[in-house]
């Protein structure tokens, strides 16, 4: 069911580096802007403007084509909280990864080529949780004048699965983004017991746990590209880490399989590896972001290729946004997602997050999987 792979005012940022992309703030103890505020380290307070709204640039239309095709007929009132893998893949048209080099077809003006190829930016990967892959961040920007690229490669030990989640930090009202995941091996568990003990062994009802990633839009502006006017800059994602847990339960006839879940100690972190704990916006307001609410990935049901798509919502019960993921490995020892949210619940500020994590009674299992 998933992708596989074929208004605020301007900000002027004093200049701290003369490379091409913005290497962040290191060496400088504060940035000024014309909103008054200054970002400083510890703890880091970050100045930024989103327009009114910073959209998604999927689902736009051509007004210079023909008259469309005869439409299809409406489905009978359809569920408007009913989740949609179109929320997830979203831009993304598609990827292609070796294991070192990433490419990604992006819509919108992201790349000359089909393909963006984006290079390492080692000071963003999330670290690796008690001995699994670290979650692998890369950028692009073809020039200083276009959209800078945050993405991130979730990879798993036994590489059965591969999530990927990208964005830009959005210019002129607009973002492009996307997730996908690569299914490389899947088979269903078998020998699921007709009862189960307390505590059981993981058969039918399985766990996972591990680490979370994400690209945090929009960012800062990047300073570069002077004397163009601030507005024309594009914005640089930040990042979010935190932890994942995933429940499952395979029945014995594969029929009522589902799975929920839920994301904790969400944290935002800039581009040169420093914690934000604070974000400004251009009218004057903040948001505390020491720590991001909490996430609840509702229960859905798990499709016969181990795929599955839910609602995402705040531990209040607040829908946020859409989850899609897969179960990977033999006897489903993995599984992967991808989520795209609304994470603080301000028009304008966009998530795009992505795990890959273990099976809690295989080899790379996280120590809090034990004692059950």
């Amino acid at each position: 069911m998933l992708m596989r792979e074929g208004h605020g005012r301007p900000l002027k940022v004093r200049h701290v580096d003369s490379s091409l992309t913005f290497k962040g703030f290191g060496g400088n103890p504060a940035v000024d802007f014309f909103t008054g505020f200054h970002l400083m380290f510890r703890p880091v307070v970050y100045a930024f403007f989103t327009s009114a709204l910073l959209a998604g640039c999927g689902g736009s239309t051509n007004p210079f084509v023909g008259d469309p095709a005869e439409p299809e007929p409406p489905i009978p009132n359809p569920d408007p909280n009913a989740p949609s893998m179109d929320t997830i893949t979203r831009d993304m048209r598609g990827f292609r990864y070796d294991g070192t080099t990433l490419e990604i077809d992006m819509a919108g003006v992201s790349s000359s080529g089909r393909y963006g190829v984006f290079k390492r930016r080692q000071q963003m990967d999330i670290p690796s949780h008690h001995g699994q892959p670290a979650y692998l961040a890369y950028e692009y920007q073809e020039t200083n004048m276009n959209r800078s690229f945050l993405a991130y490669v979730a990879e798993n030990a036994r590489g059965n699965l591969v999530a990927i989640a990208a964005a830009d930090g959005g210019q002129f009202n607009e973002f492009n983004g996307g997730g996908a995941i690569r299914v490389v091996a899947y088979t269903r568990p078998t020998g699921i017991p007709d009862t189960s003990p307390t505590p059981g062994p993981e058969t039918g009802v399985m766990n996972y746990y591990g680490s979370y990633g994400g690209v945090f839009i929009p960012g800062p502006l990047d300073p570069q590209g002077s004397p163009r006017p601030g507005e024309f800059h594009p914005g640089e994602p930040l990042s979010t880490r935190g932890e994942v847990q995933v429940s499952a339960r395979f029945t014995q006839t594969g029929s009522g399989d589902t799975v929920e879940g839920g994301i904790a100690n969400r944290t935002v972190w800039d581009r040169e590896g420093n914690q934000v704990t604070t974000l400004v916006f251009s009218d004057g307001s903040t948001v505390d972001t020491t720590t991001l609410p909490s996430l609840v990935l509702r229960e859905t049901s798990i499709n016969s290729d181990g795929g599955f798509l839910g609602n995402v919502e705040l531990r209040g019960g607040d829908s946020v946004g859409t989850y899609a993921g897969n179960f990977g490995g033999n006897g489903a020892t993995d599984v992967a997602g991808v989520i795209y949210i609304s994470p603080i619940g301000r028009d304008g500020v966009h998530e795009y997050g992505v795990f890959n994590i273990p099976r809690c009674d295989t080899a790379g299992a996280s120590p809090i999987c034990t004692p059950r």
